[in-house]
């Protein structure tokens, strides 16, 4: 099974924040939580720049907030 990864990209530089997500809910319309398959959570401040259907990735312009 392929799950998507999360990236946090800044000044070119490609950060991995989080692997198998199974959920995005949007909080606001710049903050939303990234859940995993088994339950971690991490909040996000920023935008969605990305997301590759294929190869299972996705870009974020912004921050971790915790």
């Amino acid at each position: 099974m392929c799950t998507p990864k999360a990236y946090i990209q800044h000044n070119q530089v490609e950060t991995l924040i989080m692997e198998d997500i199974q959920s995005i809910v949007w909080e606001t319309p710049t903050r939303f939580v990234l859940r995993d398959l088994i339950g971690k959570t991490r909040h996000v401040e920023g935008r969605i720049i990305s997301m590759d259907l294929i190869t299972h990735q996705i870009f974020i312009e912004g921050r971790v907030l915790d």
